[in-house]
């Protein structure tokens, strides 16, 4: 018996290690998935169980009070799922393992949390950018639609490796995840009475969600929603500093930005291990920040402004100095940015306009690379680079929503244009430039397409 009790103290702090990534795992359906479920021994120590789309039920972690006053509630975990029918043997051994560690007083371990310090894990390595291409004659196929949100959509955001969608409701705190590859929601939304979710951004590992709302930026976990540490905000709540956010590449640094007054758009560098700002702010965005983008090598920081006829400033991270002149020209605003895989051609489009402009800049010396692309559509509202860096995917609206496909090299278009739907918004482009997500006016629905 004692020698029972000891294989399962030693299986049990193995797993411990790994309950954290294999909650994540059984929910997003990984390649890597273990494939049996922890039993109900487990599920009392953590929580209860929930059940996916597909009904494989999935361990739920306790709910905490929100560790400040102005937080989000964060998932709602109060609805009733059946349990588990019959243990596996690995079921048995995580059951046996928590009930030892209970015994022993430390069953919080296996559940451990963020507890709103200022601390955070160290960050992943960012994962490589796919390398894909575009087909010689892409073809477009409309993948689901995704129903949930009854408000008016707000935006959409692909995490970096394009297997998690998160979009927002414009008037109300209301944010969901969507599982990319199978096309279904994850887990309950976020909610918040007290803030509108403006922007997000994910982490290049996956596993955190950074939100913007004006006058603070907060951290979540991926999938669960639980809250991940200390809020980012000023001291003057009269500001509205974290309208926008990005994440750095390796996920240490969050960039925020918004409207500040006096002074024009602010942006400021945070870690986010410490929840401290990192150097001076970059100032000088006239008219507001209205979008941030870190090129994939980390180094180069883009920020759009809406002021004349929409302005970019690039700027060096390591130094936070501005790189040359302010990239200007954009008609109407700027409507999405795009950085190419080597991090040298950055691609800013306007945001109406009946030629679709979409000018291309060398990222060193913040000058023109060559002729513009002319998409003859009324502006650009989203636009990527495949992941070999040989094309330029652009989406705008003439009848319809029309994609077009361009030679990064020669600026040349190189297929027919493909003409999708009625217009609609927001949009968002996955990282290889071959998954599409498209609001939509009449059902605030989402549709995912892929080219092909």
């Amino acid at each position: 018996m004692d020698d029972e009790g000891e294989r399962l103290r030693a299986e049990c702090d193995r797993l411990r290690e790994e309950v954290g990534q294999l909650r994540s795992q059984v929910e997003r359906r990984r390649a890597a998935a273990p494939p049996d479920v922890p039993g109900a021994a487990f599920e009392e120590a953590a929580g209860g169980v929930g059940k996916r789309a597909d009904g494989v039920p999935v361990a739920r972690a306790p709910q905490e009070p929100p560790l400040d006053p102005h937080a989000p509630t964060g998932a709602d975990t109060s609805s009733a799922h059946p349990r588990v029918a019959g243990l596996s043997r690995r079921g048995l051994l995580v059951a046996g393992g928590a009930v030892v560690i209970a015994g022993g007083g430390a069953a919080a371990a296996v559940l451990a949390r963020d507890d709103g310090s200022s601390s955070s894990p160290r960050p992943r390595p960012p994962r490589p950018r796919p390398v894909t291409s575009i087909p010689a004659h892409p073809t477009i196929r409309r993948l689901a639609t995704l129903k949930g949100h009854s408000g008016t959509l707000g935006g959409v955001w692909f995490s970096p490796d394009g297997r998690t969608l998160v979009s927002t409701e414009a008037d109300v705190g209301n944010l969901r995840l969507w599982d990319v590859p199978e096309h279904r929601r994850i887990g309950a939304p976020l909610t918040s009475a007290l803030v509108v979710f403006q922007s997000v951004a994910i982490s290049s590992d996956g596993t955190t969600l950074a939100t913007g709302g004006a006058d603070r930026a907060q951290f979540w976990q991926i999938p669960s929603l639980h809250r991940g540490g200390r809020s980012l905000s000023l001291p003057d709540r009269t500001q509205r500093p974290f309208e926008v956010v990005a994440f750095s590449p390796d996920g240490r640094t969050l960039a925020a930005g918004g409207t500040n007054d006096p002074g024009g758009g602010v942006v400021r560098l945070w870690d986010v291990a410490s929840r401290g700002q990192r150097g001076e702010p970059m100032t000088g965005h006239e008219g507001g920040v209205e979008g941030l983008l870190f090129s994939p090598d980390g180094k180069t920081l883009a920020v759009s402004s809406h002021v004349g006829d929409g302005v970019v400033r690039l700027w060096d991270v390591a130094s936070r100095s501005r790189r040359g002149e302010p990239l200007t020209g954009h008609e109407g605003g700027v409507g999405a940015m795009a950085f190419s895989p080597d991090s040298r051609t950055l691609a800013v489009s306007a945001s109406v306009g009946g030629d679709g402009l979409v000018r291309l800049w060398d990222t060193a010396t913040a000058t023109r690379r060559g002729k513009p692309l002319r998409a003859r559509t009324v502006g650009v509202s989203a636009l990527a680079y495949s992941g070999d860096g040989k094309t330029i995917v652009t989406l705008g609206f003439y009848s319809g929503l029309v994609l077009r496909f361009w030679d990064a090299a020669t600026h040349r278009e190189r297929a027919k244009p493909l003409e999708l739907a009625s217009l609609s918004q927001p949009t968002a482009f996955t990282g290889d430039g071959l998954t599409l997500a498209t609001g939509s006016y009449d059902d605030n629905a989402i549709r995912l397409w892929r080219i092909e």
